[in-house]
């Protein structure tokens, strides 16, 4: 029980450290100052430029990916994106945005950037993409040749590898609003707050919530035994998919985390991530403070 637990401990906490050293670029005043550049606003820059990694990819390709989102908000941003901008063009502002805001936050030893981007890159090289259309993606374009882009790209893959493995583990059992629904109260965030960044409406969330309540799995804004359990068994089981880069990673994982921790701390703190990953969930998950680092911590779900 101690190596299961052991190893779940290691899969999220990887998540987290790596979220928001990612998933800041959703946050950049410097990615999204690009992004008006190329005349797209905040959510056709949000797709497009996520979705680049997979060539200027329709609108339900991308909403297939990404996954938790209304499909009516991907549509039309997708549409009137591609219409403006090209794959390669919003995958440099994407990376330049990135590399700006971590230059700004992370004042890290350049030691240690090279080494935990040596790290990251090495859990993730080679491994087999089957079913991980972002992390595949991501692993097919050129490396950045700067020391923030490289280790943002590193941290990308590892996040999307993640988050890849995390819509497979939830799809059986919920669909997007649902499993969005689930995370609030598993994170224990206010009810009825995140959801809606993911574009459904009132309705929508009334209905998730009708449904969950007649499987048992909440009572009123509160998971049942029940429901907590079929939504930690989520996180479990994206832990499990995210085995190949958790074994690789094998005993330098307490000197990656050493590295890591201080960067994404940083990000935090400089107001460049919205939250900290490690604070959500953590009375949820019987990993203890290993809690909350799927797709649907923080940016995505």
């Amino acid at each position: 029980m101690r190596d299961i637990d052991d190893f779940h401990r290691t899969a999220r906490r990887l998540g987290r450290l790596v979220e928001p050293i990612a998933a800041g670029v959703y946050f950049a005043p410097e990615a999204m100052e690009r992004y008006g550049d190329l005349g797209l606003n905040y959510v056709e820059g949000y797709f497009c430029s996520r979705g680049a990694c997979l060539g200027k990819a329709p609108w339900t390709v991308i909403c297939a990916a990404f996954a938790a989102f209304n499909p009516a908000v991907v549509e039309p941003a997708v549409t009137a994106g591609w219409q403006k901008t090209d794959p390669d063009t919003v995958l440099a502002a994407r990376l330049e945005g990135a590399t700006a805001q971590l230059t700004r936050l992370v004042d890290a030893p350049a030691r240690d950037v090279e080494r935990a981007t040596e790290i990251l890159f090495s859990i993730t090289d080679g491994i087999d993409p089957s079913g991980r259309a972002l992390s595949g993606g991501l692993r097919a374009l050129p490396r950045p040749d700067t020391p923030m882009g490289a280790l943002w790209r590193a941290a990308d893959v590892v996040r999307e590898h993640r988050g890849d493995g995390h819509i497979a583990a939830w799809l059986p059992s919920f669909d997007s609003t649902e499993i969005t629904v689930l995370t609030e109260l598993y994170w224990g965030i206010p009810p009825r707050s995140y959801v809606f960044t993911r574009g459904w409406t009132e309705a929508d969330v009334d209905a998730a919530y009708d449904r969950l309540t007649r499987r048992g799995l909440v009572d009123g804004d509160v998971l049942t035994p029940a429901g907590r359990e079929a939504r930690e068994t989520v996180e479990r089981t994206t832990d499990e998919a995210a085995r190949a880069p958790v074994e690789r990673l094998g005993d330098r994982a307490g000197e990656l985390f050493e590295l890591l921790a201080p960067m994404a701390r940083a990000v935090v703190e400089g107001g460049g991530y919205p939250v900290d990953p490690g604070s959500l969930g953590r009375a949820s998950s019987a990993v203890g403070d290993a809690a909350g680092g799927g797709r649907d911590a923080g940016a995505q779900s």
